[in-house]
């Protein structure tokens, strides 16, 4: 007689089906396309490859895309000012400048750029005559 016989409010979710040992050995890699053991996956991607009783029955029928730690993406610990060229870790930048990457300005060059006085400059005409009409 097995468990769901003699249990009759067996659930294959309960806590006693919990620790069996029909869990996944390997996951494949979207981007490497290979087969690769649990642990080159993080929890989060493991988390989303295995059935999840609790989400809608459409989540669980529909592929996932799922990375190993070789090929996700590392997060960026430097930043290359758009003024100065220079290469720079991220302390050097505030923190609405490491929003955008491209257009990341450092403190250094925001700070020149506030104390240059805009108005200072000679006016910009294109003739040497004053409002020749």
């Amino acid at each position: 007689m097995n468990l769901q016989q003699t249990n009759k409010f067996y659930s294959p979710h309960s806590a006693t089906n919990a620790n069996n040992n029909q869990r996944l050995q390997k996951l494949r890699c979207v981007f490497c396309n290979t087969d690769k053991p649990l642990d080159a996956f993080s929890q989060t991607q493991i988390s989303k490859a295995t059935f999840n009783p609790y989400a809608p029955p459409s989540y669980n029928k529909k592929p996932k895309q799922i990375t190993c730690k070789t090929c996700t993406s590392r997060q960026n610990t430097h930043l290359t000012c758009m003024i100065c060229n220079k290469r720079q870790p991220l302390d050097k930048f505030a923190k609405s400048q490491r929003r955008n990457a491209e257009k990341a300005r450092c403190r250094k060059c925001i700070e020149k750029r506030e104390k240059e006085d805009v108005w200072a400059s000679d006016p910009d005409t294109d003739s040497d005559d004053e409002y020749d009409f």
